[in-house]
């Protein structure tokens, strides 16, 4: 009896052994530098890393503290989780982008996307991705490279596509995310920081995207550089922006033009005086920014956020052609420096003869510094107006 018992304690310790030795497996983490990255930011890395992505254990990937120099694209797909310590993918080439994520289940946390200038996107989350969460990462430098077929492209440190769902930005650094050329087809400047846009025609909405506890500093210049764009889309994306700060966003630092956008509990600061000029647009009025939001496209919540700085907008909050709007609980102040009184707080203008907008709810806000709280040169139906205060 006593011998069976011991056969049977052993045979238990067997399948625990063999249960803790698949756990370990699977939650291990393959290291670049097993696979020969050397972190110095001088070798090429880029085959390395490749390698790693291809031998992962259940699709972990960790970088160890160092700069890891790319040449090419790294492509990222299903269920991979790559996460960082001190660790930054710097471009080391002339990139359309650093990251191309198209899968489901993707997790990239505590890395810095280095574009070193000569990269034209951070990362892609290309058409098809679900379920993505970028966090705790740093994307910067990132600008038109010198290659002729790239140089003329539109800017971004994060560009998410057409056809996704469930995409998660919280805790991330945006910076530095500027054009140096005009672009085809229109000549005029053009980055952002995030941009939410289809890559072709065809491609459906993006949908359910968080942008969140995240800083979006030094996008520019003036004739287009914006902090967040989502465009392109005819259906409610689901968008919510929420808890965000932005600094140093040339023209806008939001700007809507597809329906369905939550804006709630962000800061935007106007940190420019005089300093802040086109390029290639005639300077015919000498504000700082154009406006800290721009909305145009309907049904866009903008609740509890602080707008502030040194710098004049032409209007604070710009509304054209878009209906069922709610600003509610909003610090507006436009500029404490010098005389910034002839902007609006709110203007809300349809560019469409003979449109009506509808359905406007501006409530409990407080402006600050402005010729006008709220300025309508169009006609609406249902506009509520409660207890502003205008200072």
């Amino acid at each position: 009896m006593l011998r069976r018992k011991k056969w049977l304690l052993f045979i238990l310790i067997g399948v625990l052994s063999t249960l803790l030795m698949i756990w370990y497996n699977q939650t291990k983490a393959v290291n670049v530098k097993d696979y020969g990255a050397e972190g110095d930011g001088i070798t090429d890395d880029t085959t390395a890393i490749e390698m790693a992505m291809q031998d992962s254990r259940n699709h972990k990937i960790y970088f160890p503290p160092g700069t890891y120099k790319i040449t090419r694209e790294i492509a990222i797909h299903d269920g991979v989780e790559i996460t960082g310590e001190q660790a930054a993918l710097k471009a080391g080439a002339d990139l359309f982008t650093m990251l191309r994520i198209k899968g489901q289940h993707v997790h990239i946390e505590g890395m810095t996307f280095n574009g070193s200038n000569t990269s034209l996107r951070g990362l892609t989350i290309a058409n098809g991705s679900r379920y993505v969460v970028i966090s705790n990462c740093r994307i910067h430098h990132i600008t038109q490279p010198e290659n002729p077929s790239l140089s003329r492209l539109t800017v971004s440190g994060i560009r998410i596509e057409g056809g996704t769902r469930n995409i998660s930005i919280d805790h991330c650094k945006i910076q530095n995310v500027f054009a140096r050329n005009p672009i085809k087809g229109w000549d005029h400047y053009v980055a952002r920081g995030i941009l939410i846009s289809p890559e072709q025609t065809q491609q459906p909405a993006a949908k359910n995207i968080t942008i969140s506890h995240s800083s979006f500093t030094s996008i520019g210049p003036k004739d287009d550089g914006d902090g967040i764009v989502i465009q392109g889309f005819d259906e409610d994306a689901n968008l919510k922006i929420l808890n965000n700060i932005f600094s140093y966003n040339h023209k806008r630092a939001i700007k809507i033009q597809s329906p369905g956008t939550l804006i709630k509990g962000n800061k935007i600061y106007n940190n420019f005086y005089k300093n802040n000029f086109y390029t290639t647009y005639p300077e015919n009025d000498a504000y700082d920014m154009w406006a800290a939001i721009s909305v145009y496209a309907s049904n866009t919540t903008i609740e509890k956020n602080t707008i502030t700085g040194v710098g004049r907008y032409a209007r604070v909050i710009d509304i054209s052609n878009a209906s069922d709007i709610k600003i509610i609980k909003n610090v507006l102040k436009n500029g404490y420096r010098g005389t910034n009184h002839d902007s609006s707080m709110i203007s809300i203008t349809s560019t469409k003869s003979g449109e009506i907008l509808k359905n406007f709810t501006i409530l409990d806000n407080t402006f600050i510094n402005g010729r006008f709280g709220v300025l309508a040169s169009s006609k609406i139906t249902n506009l509520k107006v409660w207890n502003n205060k205008l200072n």
